[in-house]
Order: C-alpha cells, then structure tokens, then sequence
C-alpha cells in the first residue's frame, strides 16, 4: 500500500512538472489546459480514497507555491474533486466508460464553477469572466478526455520479460 502511495506521489510529481514546464505553450486564447485533472480522477479511480486524498492535497499544495496569489485552493478544489469523484464511482463497475465520462465531465464542470466563484469573489462579475469559463470547461474538457485515454492505455500495458 505504501508503495502505490509513493508512485502515485511521484506520477503526481511528473504530471505537475508536465503542467509547469510544458502545458503553458498548449495555451489558447488565454486558456491553459490543467493537466492534473486527468491525472487526478485516474488516481482516485485507480487507488483507495486513504491513498489518493493526501496525495492529491499534497500535489494540489505543490501546484499552488507556484502561482502566490491562489495559495491553498488548488489543493481545497483538488480534495473536493478527489472527494467528487471517489462518490461518483461507487455505483459503477469499475471498468465502465461510461462512468469514467461522467467522471471526466462532472470534475471539469465542478472545477469550472469552482474556479469561476473563486475568480468572481477576487475580480468581481465581468462578462469576460463568464466567456472565459465556459472556453475553459470545454477546453479542459476534450484535453482531459484525451490525456485520460493516454493514461487508461498506458496503465492497462504490462511488461513482459522473457529469458530465451
């Protein structure tokens, strides 16, 4: 158990120095995909809520030393995504893709809202600010779609060494 915590924690890492180093150049119209959402619901789809909430706090807090102004939400938006989701597929196989869609919707569309309330309690209302969320659910919405599929292959690939 302690073993599936650390290499999630270090996916976690990766996906987050993907996301600082690399996601910003996928930016469109202002708009920066969030790579971690993909990751996220894969690692509370993938392990036990004792497992993914502390790591996707930690990872969460991580994200957040690198933007100041937002300190802390990442990881409160993360815990209740995590928390989201973990409720989300209980009454599913857990296999179904069905309800891996639902999840990939129903955690971008609650991070969207999340994050418009949060930018409308610091900016106020703007009718930019309602644009730019609805570009931003669609846009992380098709790009956690593909990146979720990337990761249900990989995760599905198993090494096989034979000794001729």
């Amino acid at each position: 158990m302690l073993r599936k915590g650390i290499l999630s924690f270090l996916s976690g890492l990766l996906f987050l120095y993907i996301q600082v180093l690399f996601v910003p150049a996928l930016t469109i119209a202002e708009i920066t995909p969030l790579i971690l959402l993909p990751w996220l619901i894969h690692t509370v789809w993938k392990h036990p809520q004792e497992i993914s909430l502390p790591i996707v706090f930690l990872i969460g807090l991580l994200y957040d030393t690198q933007q100041p102004t937002t300190f802390g939400m990442h990881a409160l938006f993360f815990c209740l995504l995590a928390l989201l989701i973990n409720v989300l597929r209980i009454p599913f196989e857990h296999d179904s893709i069905i309800a891996k869609l639902i999840a990939i919707a129903s955690s971008n569309l609650a991070f969207s809202i999340l994050i418009f309330f949060a930018n409308v309690l610091r900016w106020g209302f703007d009718s930019r600010l309602y644009l730019m969320t609805v570009s931003a659910f669609l846009y992380n919405f098709i790009f956690s779609t593909i990146v979720f599929g990337i990761l249900q292959v990989v995760s599905h690939l198993r090494i096989t060494l034979v000794d001729d």
